[in-house]
């Protein structure tokens, strides 16, 4: 994903989620209402944010790469984009999420009569 003038790996999920709690001193379940605040567009610049640069700083720790950016110069990259950008940066950043499993289903218990 290019933000910030480079190509940048992006990662959602248990350790992201971690970092975003952390930044933001919240529950998971404050997080989620976050997100899903995110998902109707009325979450705020700084959940954004914030979500963006614990994708980020997940994805460069995956990749073994230096994350050395705080949340506002993520910030500043993404006041730099045009809405296309954004746009496209956004639906990069839904796909990286985990998708779902296919469960296994209930195993049958059997009783002895």
């Amino acid at each position: 994903m290019i933000i910030g003038g480079k190509e940048r790996p992006i990662k959602i999920g248990l350790n992201q989620s971690i970092i975003y709690c952390e930044l933001r001193g919240i529950s998971i379940t404050k997080m989620n209402d976050d997100f899903v605040k995110l998902a109707n567009g009325s979450g705020t610049g700084a959940e954004v944010r914030d979500l963006i640069w614990s994708a980020l700083k997940d994805g460069a720790r995956k990749a073994k790469e230096p994350f050395e950016v705080d949340n506002f110069e993520v910030g500043d990259w993404l006041e730099e984009m045009e809405p296309e950008q954004m746009a496209t940066f956004m639906n990069d950043l839904a796909s990286s999420m985990p998708k779902a499993r296919a469960g296994k289903g209930k195993k049958k218990v059997v009783t002895g009569q």
